[in-house]
């Protein structure tokens, strides 16, 4: 069908740590960031360690490159002023939740007494990214083919192999400890949004949610914007990364609408089960995951990075027609230069494992690019 660039606008949240600018530990001091900062751009979370932003509607990945460099600026700006610094990363590497405080607010209330431990515990940050879905199309018929893709997003940011200062083994340690909750994961099939909203509807009449955003998936029609919400991907340490991740979602939803992606000619009991099994490689592996990759009525184990390459070329059209093919175009740099979790990895090999050290620099790669960066061999190695 025949589109145009305004038909999928774009937005982004990241969620940040909040951390003491010379321990590297995780702060519950929000409250306090949040008071000095005087743009109203930056917003609590559940836990008070956690800092919010969301870009404005977007037109183009250009746009959610300024915004996200304007965003982090003001975090780590606010952040500075307090003695403390913002870092983009899905887990902290070693503080855990004893002696973290839990925002206050009704809402939160009514989720820590509904998840209880989780609640208590649930220190982890990630990205969601909002497509914009022409009205005239069903979001949910949609999502239904973009659900395929949200393990080659969940490789291509994974940034959380640390956690309560070891090793995981994990790439995105952090989609695995929310895979505790109830209703997360990638969402099933549904053959319209006649059905979804039939779910949503018996799920609100027998108690089981209390508001359409208790849907927890991996991706989700929004309750109350017209788009579809990538919610896989840990936020990003480099700006960069994240923009590219998003560009990408951008251009599979505008894929799917256009024809360009289509579903697999292959029944809901073998694709449901091989989208959780790709998932998994992707939490545990990120961009040296091997993802089994449906064409047509074929399966195919492809590794992660070529199936993402795949994906970006098959898209480049798209995104050119929507005024991202130059951002798209960086997905074969990102991938050399490989995921967050890889480097993450390096850098406490070259620290000697001091893991506070590690804290420092992944504040550092938060910030490159927005502005307040003095490290130059690190500004270098953006390129």
């Amino acid at each position: 069908m025949r589109t145009s660039p305004a038909d999928f606008t774009v937005g982004v949240e990241e969620e940040y740590q909040l951390v003491d600018g010379e321990s590297g530990e995780l702060k519950s001091r929000a409250r306090c960031v949040i008071d000095w900062d005087w743009t109203g751009d930056i917003k609590p979370e559940m836990q008070e360690n956690t800092l919010e932003v969301e870009t404005r509607v977007c037109t183009g990945a250009e746009c959610v490159r300024d915004e996200l460099a304007r965003l982090r600026l003001q975090a780590a700006v606010a952040a500075e002023a307090r003695g403390l610094r913002v870092v983009a990363a899905g887990t902290h590497p070693f503080s855990g939740s004893e002696g973290q405080a839990f925002t206050p607010g009704e809402v939160y209330d009514r989720l820590r007494a509904e998840y209880r431990r989780l609640a208590d515990t649930q220190h982890i940050f990630g990205m969601h990214v909002h497509v914009s879905v022409p009205e005239r199309v069903d979001r949910v018929q949609v999502m239904n083919v973009a659900r395929l893709y949200l393990p080659h997003l969940l490789a291509l940011t994974a940034s959380s192999p640390l956690y309560l200062e070891g090793d995981t083994g994990y790439a995105s340690y952090r989609s695995i400890l929310w895979r505790r909750w109830p209703r997360t994961g990638a969402p099933p099939r549904f053959e319209d949004a006649t059905e979804f909203d039939a779910l949503v509807r018996a799920l609100m009449e027998t108690g089981c949610i209390d508001a359409p955003g208790r849907l927890y998936w991996d991706m989700r029609p929004h309750h109350a914007y017209p788009t579809l919400e990538y919610r896989v991907a840990d936020v990003t340490p480099r700006l960069e990364d994240a923009v590219a991740a998003a560009a990408l979602a951008r251009a599979i939803t505008a894929g799917v609408v256009e024809g360009v992606l289509r579903e697999p000619e292959l029944p809901e009991a073998l694709l449901g089960p091989l989208l959780r099994e790709n998932a998994w490689r992707a939490s545990r592996d990120g961009l040296g995951a091997e993802l089994v990759v449906a064409e047509g009525g074929r399966l195919e184990v492809v590794p992660a990075r070529e199936a993402i390459l795949r994906l970006a070329e098959s898209l480049a059209p798209t995104a050119g027609r929507l005024g991202d093919g130059a951002v798209l175009a960086t997905i074969p740099s990102v991938l050399k230069r490989g995921d967050a979790a890889a480097r993450i990895r390096a850098h406490v090999e070259r620290s000697g494992g001091d893991l506070r050290e590690v804290v420092r620099w992944l504040a550092d790669e938060t910030i490159l690019g927005v502005g307040l960066d003095r490290r130059t061999r690190q500004r270098e190695a953006m390129v």
